[in-house]
């Protein structure tokens, strides 16, 4: 780490070396003078949420876990990764790395699918970006649709950082998943203007906490210190999208993980943000009613993604490709197309103005109209597709075009709460075929096989690592609970450079 110039700490410098030589601020210093206190585990009402939550997270001890959590974890693990493994070379990763390193930077923390190591902020930054960056990675329908593994490039990197195990690491994650769902269930973020990835900046020092067993207070403090500051405007995801869609959550992720480290070092932060919030931000709640019942287990309510687009249309996706099978030699037939959909996905503007005509990739995985245009016409929704410009072919747009999208109020009677659509192609002949996707694969409600979850990771693990390289990491993967020493699982993930 830099020494004071001018008597001003230069915190850019700090923040990118934090992780490297863990010498004032890191694991050489605060993680031995950390009290290794119990927590008490019941939670008061009377207290605010950040402490009920730095609570609930020091009550989670993987002795305690159920099999089904250890195993979801798992699952939720293998899918992060295959979903990073699949965005390696992105260009938003690749500027944020040549950045970081022109700023100077070390440290020994994975960069996932690389041979270069960086500062442990570094790496959550560039594997945050590279796990958001296809839109394949999972989601949770709460009071916002939520995408908790954004937390688990926090949960690698610190317990790398802090050598702990596999049992450690599946502590973090549990921590993650359960505060953020929770958090979710309880808070609404973007009818006050902001992207659910905010509430990453009040969880993620949790993940850290856990990591490197800090006392409850400090948590409370690095909450305190991230959560104000790192609330995220729901511009990111309108309208035409930029590269922020994917740097957006690693960044509040890694700024988060260094705010936990000046809570370490002795730093205060503001107390009962979240409800500050509630009060002060429309809809104003008179409080925040989270349920934190340590055996009410919610991660295994998350989803995970079959195709590369934002949660509200993968029944959409998965309604094309049916109705390409049915169509077949009548898709040049196609003279309208009207999709019913539940207001809350017209809410996320997947079928504004720019996504019937997008202008770039990041446009056009968060459209309705192409990824349906798409799978009619292939019979799939890829992230080779989207690699190679697939959305921007004419055919796709021409299609596109007959799209319209309207509320769908059989689906509301049906399903009040759900996310699927009905889809209904009319052909030149007068000929109408539909197609109903109520719940689609990978949902909570229709889990992916095991046998699915390995093909998407060696999909996209295996161009990297090899047959025999992404084996091991499924190896790690399935008895990460032995591991004494997470290294070796890291290691694996860094491939053949």
């Amino acid at each position: 780490m830099k020494k004071k110039t001018n008597s001003v700490v230069d915190r850019r410098n700090v923040l990118i070396t934090a992780g490297a030589a863990a010498t004032v601020i890191g694991t050489g210093q605060v993680f031995a003078q950390i009290a290794q206190t119990p927590a008490p585990t019941t939670a008061n009402p009377a207290l605010g949420v950040e402490m009920r939550l730095a609570q609930y997270a020091a009550g989670v001890h993987y002795e305690a876990l159920p099999n089904g959590v250890v195993q979801a974890c798992k699952r939720f693990l293998l899918d992060a990764l295959a979903c990073t493994f699949a965005a390696i070379g992105a260009p938003p990763a690749v500027i944020a790395e040549q950045t970081l390193r022109k700023a100077g930077t070390g440290g020994a923390a994975t960069i996932i699918g690389s041979r270069q190591s960086i500062s442990t902020e570094g790496a959550i930054l560039i594997n945050g970006i590279l796990l958001r960056q296809l839109d394949l990675n999972d989601v949770y329908f709460g009071k916002d649709p939520a995408h908790p593994s954004e937390i688990i490039p926090a949960a690698i990197a610190c317990c790398e950082e802090a050598k702990r195990s596999g049992r450690d690491l599946i502590e973090a994650l549990v921590v993650g998943y359960e505060s953020e769902v929770r958090l979710n269930d309880a808070f609404a973020w973007a009818p006050r203007g902001f992207i659910a990835s905010s509430a990453a900046a009040f969880v993620a020092p949790l993940v850290a906490g856990k990591a490197w067993r800090m006392p409850v207070e400090q948590v409370v403090n690095a909450m305190g210190i991230s959560g104000p500051r790192q609330l995220t405007a729901l511009a990111v995801n309108s309208g035409e999208i930029s590269m922020m869609k994917a740097v957006g959550p690693g960044y509040t992720v890694m700024d988060a993980v260094f705010s936990t480290r000046l809570a370490a070092a002795g730093m205060t932060g503001v107390s009962r943000g979240i409800e500050w919030l509630a009060a002060n931000t429309g809809p104003k709640q008179a409080n925040v009613d989270i349920d934190l019942d340590p055996q009410a287990y919610r991660l295994t309510k998350v989803g995970v993604k079959r195709f590369p687009l934002q949660g509200e249309l993968q029944a959409v996706a998965e309604a094309g490709v049916n109705l390409h099978a049915k169509l077949q030699a009548q898709l040049a037939a196609i003279q309208a197309i009207t999709v019913e959909a539940y207001p809350g996905t017209l809410g996320r503007g997947v079928a504004e103005p720019e996504k019937f005509h997008p202008a770039n990739r990041e446009t056009a995985d968060h459209s309705l109209p192409i990824c349906l245009a798409i799978a009619l016409l292939d019979g799939d929704v890829t992230v080779k597709q989207y690699n190679d410009g697939r959305w921007k072919a004419p055919e796709v747009l021409a299609l596109a075009q007959k799209v319209k999208v309207v509320i769908g109020q059989s689906l509301i009677a049906q399903m009040p709460e759900g996310h699927g659509t009905n889809v209904e192609v009319k052909l030149g002949n007068g000929q109408a075929v539909a197609e109903s996707v109520l719940v689609p694969e990978g949902d909570a409600g229709k889990p992916m096989s095991r046998q699915a979850m390995e093909h998407k990771f060696r999909t996209f693990a295996e161009p990297v690592l090899g047959e025999a390289g992404a084996s091991k990491v499924v190896g790690y993967v399935d008895r990460l609970e032995e591991l004494k020493d997470i290294s070796l699982f890291t290691t694996a993930l860094r491939g053949r450079g």
